[in-house]
């Protein structure tokens, strides 16, 4: 369980030193990002994110552009906002 949080801790530092460099990919601003903590919710990231919408839809976006197959999230896990 250790190796994986460090591992996902790795590829997440890896992708925030990344994805700003690679920008040239996208139209505008790179997308913004999420390194979930332990303990957090799927619910709590996308209240925290659009405090005034459906906060059912906004957990089904997330769910689609980060091609989750449950709200469950990992500590360490990388989650695209955008």
């Amino acid at each position: 369980m250790v190796v994986v949080a460090v591992v996902a801790l790795a590829i997440a530092a890896v992708l925030v030193l990344v994805l700003p460099r690679a920008s040239i990919a996208w139209s505008g601003e790179p997308p913004r990002g999420h390194l979930v903590l332990a303990g957090e919710t799927l619910w709590e990231i996308a209240v925290a994110l659009d405090p005034d919408a459906d906060t059912r839809a906004v957990v089904d976006r997330l769910r689609r552009i980060n091609h989750l197959p449950s709200v469950e999230l990992t500590p360490g896990q990388f989650l695209l906002l955008d």
